[in-house]
């Protein structure tokens, strides 16, 4: 095999015409690409697995944007507690131990909560 010299092509740069430059158009639109829709059988024949399933099966398609308010978002941890204590309560076993830690965790979350506001209003007061 042949090596080539490492100053090739450096006559045609310079012989390069402005006209031959790639340009964005003038009018400001690109044209749309095309983008082939998803087909049916490949739906079919690439199913997802049990790793990709798993967290769109826990992620909520839609969030609502008031659980950005702080009231808000605690008064569902409330929420979410009383559902899991009184679930807690009927439950046996490995599912009552779970339910347990489950509202042990909100219920430190919601003692968070309470602390975060304390702070902030001391914070404020001055």
């Amino acid at each position: 095999m042949r090596v080539q010299r490492l100053d090739v092509g450096l006559a045609d740069i310079s012989r390069w015409q402005v006209e031959d430059e790639q340009h964005l158009p003038r009018d400001g639109a690109l044209t749309q690409k095309f983008l082939p829709q998803v087909q049916a059988l490949d739906q079919i024949l690439r199913r997802p697995s049990l790793d990709e399933r798993l967290p769109n099966m826990l992620e909520p398609e839609t969030v609502d944007s008031d659980l950005l308010d702080p009231s808000v978002l605690t008064d569902a941890r409330l929420g979410a507690l009383q559902v899991f204590q009184e679930a807690g309560v009927q439950a046996n076993g490995d599912d009552k131990a779970a339910l347990e830690r489950v509202s042990t965790i909100l219920s430190e979350e919601v003692e968070l909560d309470n602390d975060i506001r304390t702070a902030l209003a001391a914070l404020f007061r001055g």
